[in-house]
């Protein structure tokens, strides 16, 4: 489910970018490597397939 959200605010930065039509192409493919970037950092940190736990406070 993370991924969903990752790839549609990825997509639509993509898509501010474009709409914007004030950024030349060496930029808007220097943006489009960032996310690209950024969606493969989430990938090998976020670990988005791992179920989550909560947490209590004090406790480790």
């Amino acid at each position: 489910m993370g991924w969903f959200f990752a790839i549609g605010l990825a997509g639509l930065s993509l898509l501010a970018l474009l709409a914007s039509g004030r950024l030349p192409r060496a930029a808007l493919e220097m943006a489009v490597a960032f996310l690209i970037a950024g969606l493969a950092g989430y990938a090998w940190q976020g670990s988005p397939d791992q179920p989550g736990h909560a947490v209590i406070a004090g406790k480790p």
